[in-house]
């Protein structure tokens, strides 16, 4: 168990770190240039001064609204794949479809979305996969997107998947003082009396992200830190009873496993638990054992890039600085346009303040002295400089960024819809690591699910999912499913069927020309029709596969008949008739032309 000194110092580490630091620095100007404050409070006081107007032509958004729009088309399951081929199935996909019950239940597809945009906007998003209760204490397993600016991990982390070298990882979250009253009520006087001390020397508006109490609006942070204890594990392996934990075997059962099994051999390892301490101000409110088994931190990490350091960073960081050079030269552009010069020699003009007011406007009227020198320059040439430099910085943010004017549904110099689809498709390739990193944050949430699931759904339940077909699907949770799922091991994989319009179109396309060009029988060109309507983008596609699959219905078969006749006695046209149902079309073409009897009495079959 921790003191709170030992749990303070592991969130100082975290917040106090240099890398961290600069993350939070960098990542609040990465959500102000995404949002459009673009300029310093120092930069807009000197272009006040100047009478320089503060113009902001924010090319951040388009980007990423881009890339949020590809991630919107991408249709991704969490799919887990038994060991056992065959015997694992009916478990692994009961499991499957647990894993879509719990994301729709807890409406993950806008989750994620959160926890997407905070990545490629500052370079890192969070996911909090975890448990609670409904009233009739059913558990419920919940992720949701957590702010990545209350995140504060071990600085020293360098892996993907944090679990695997980070020593911590803290929350810090504001909340006002009833609420932390109502989370922690056998504490309301300790953070009552931290909240009414003293309150440091401090007149910024803005707190500083290390201090742990705003004593103006009576607000408190909440502090977790999620830590690992090591602890050391010995293994007996027998050859008569296999693996067997002897952590804490005593002395005399140690023997008689040796006397009975003379070549038993020992394996001692170390084994991670997690624990979680508490603290508000100045107390330190709980430190206890994790409450999930599965030994992993609660929080999920998605990180678009990194630096060698551990600071995440994205796009946006790589595109602030030409962003604010389009920014600065096109306010310098209209100050120059808006603005003239005026030489002349002293007293030529009555008022100079008058000339001022004269020139600034567009019909304004200068009245200076015969005989002395005026003269008045136009600032154009060097306007037009800056516009052309402009220009450059903004054809950077699409080499920077690798998302071109044909990507973002602007004019450019591909008329074909096919190459435009291909210059898009250039574009897919150079933000696929974007998309990569978010299938590894999807494993790990792949592996909190089948953890959190082994833990807490233990009794027989139905769960009801919507599948593909948005249809409503009953899904059985037996006991026997419970039991295997909790011995079995599965993988996890993520099941990808992305929508993505320029693929797609592309495809239909192809196809659509290939089935033009091999001149194909109707029957078969028929049959070709569903698959070419699932591949399109109409809408409604359901129902008009639904249609079409009733057209090729076949048509009920004409019941069998027996009739007795005298063949003599029939006329042409109707020997004629049942020559075509006999299946002999020359005997009925035949008997037509002749129009005389040929043939005497005969009883005939006729058979349909």
């Amino acid at each position: 168990m921790s003191t709170l000194t030992d749990i303070k110092e592991k969130f100082s580490a975290a917040v106090e770190h240099q890398t961290w630091r600069d993350f939070i620095t960098n990542a609040t100007t990465d959500f102000e240039f995404r949002e459009g404050i673009q300029w310093t409070n120092d930069e807009i006081a000197t272009l006040k001064d100047r009478g320089q107007p503060q113009t902001v032509e924010n090319e951040i958004h388009p980007i990423i609204e881009r890339v949020k729009g590809q991630y919107k088309q991408q249709k991704t399951r969490i799919i887990y794949k038994g060991r056992n081929v065959g015997k694992d199935d009916d478990s692994s996909n009961t499991l499957s479809s647990i894993a879509l019950f719990v994301q729709q239940q807890t409406g993950y597809e806008f989750e994620e979305g959160e926890m997407f945009e905070d990545g490629i906007i500052s370079g890192f998003g969070v996911l909090e996969a975890y448990v609670d209760f409904d009233k009739d204490m059913t558990s419920k397993i919940n992720l949701k997107a957590e702010n990545c600016l209350n995140i504060f991990p071990d600085p020293n982390s360098k892996k993907y998947d944090w679990n695997e070298d980070a020593e911590f990882i803290c929350r810090a979250k504001w909340v006002s003082y009833n609420k932390a009253n109502q989370i922690y009520p056998e504490k309301s006087s300790e953070i009552e009396a931290y909240i009414n001390a003293n309150p440091v020397e401090n007149n910024s508006q803005v707190m500083e992200r290390n201090n742990l109490v705003d004593h103006r609006t009576k607000k408190i942070r909440i502090v977790e830190v999620w830590y690992k204890v090591w602890e050391k594990r010995r293994v007996a392996i027998s050859t008569m009873y296999g693996a067997i934990d002897v952590t804490d075997a005593k002395k005399s059962e140690l023997k008689r496993l040796k006397v009975e099994d003379p070549e038993v051999k020992y394996q001692d390892s170390i084994e991670a638990k997690i624990r979680v301490g508490v603290f508000i101000g100045d107390s330190l409110i709980e430190d206890k054992e994790s409450p999930y088994e599965h030994g992993l931190f609660p929080f999920i990490p998605y990180f678009v890039y990194r630096r060698k350091n551990g600071e995440p960073y994205s796009v946006v960081r790589l595109l602030k600085d030409p962003n604010m050079e389009i920014n600065k030269r096109r306010s310098k552009a209209l100050h120059l346009l808006n603005t003239n010069q005026s030489i002349f020699e002293e007293g030529a003009v009555h008022d100079e303040d008058e000339l001022r007011t004269e020139m600034s406007k567009p019909d304004g009227i200068i009245k200076y002295r015969k005989g002395y020198q005026f003269e008045i320059r136009k600032n154009i040439d060097l306007a037009d400089s800056q516009i052309n430099l402009q220009m450059e910085s903004k054809s950077s943010i699409n080499r920077i960024s690798g998302i071109g004017e044909d990507s973002l549904n602007r004019p450019s110099q591909v008329r074909s819809g096919v190459g435009i689809q291909r210059k898009q498709m250039q574009t897919d390739i150079i933000v696929s690591p974007i998309y990569d990193n978010l299938r590894r944050t999807r494993l790990i949430i792949g592996k909190h699910i089948h953890a959190l699931v082994k833990q807490f759904f233990t009794e027989e339940k139905v769960f009801s999912i919507l599948d593909d077909m948005n249809q409503t699907k009953l899904v059985p949770f037996t006991r026997q499913h419970i039991d295997t799922i909790k011995e079995n091991i599965y993988d996890h994989v993520i099941e990808e069927a992305p929508n993505v319009s320029s693929i797609q179109e592309e495809q239909f396309m192809y196809l659509a020309e290939m089935v033009k060009g091999l001149a194909l029988p109707p029957n078969v060109g028929l049959a070709l029709l569903p698959i070419l309507i699932r591949i399109s983008q109409i809408k409604n596609k359901d129902e008009v596969l639904k249609l079409i699959d009733n057209l090729q219905q076949v048509p009920p078969e004409t019941p069998k008949m027996s009739l007795s006749l005298v063949w003599s006695d029939l006329l042409p046209e109707e020997k004629a008739f049942f020559a075509e149902k006999m299946g002999s079309p020359e005997l009925a073409q035949m008997e037509l032309q002749q129009k005389d009897p040929m043939m005497d009495s005969v009883n005939m079959n006729i058979s349909r």
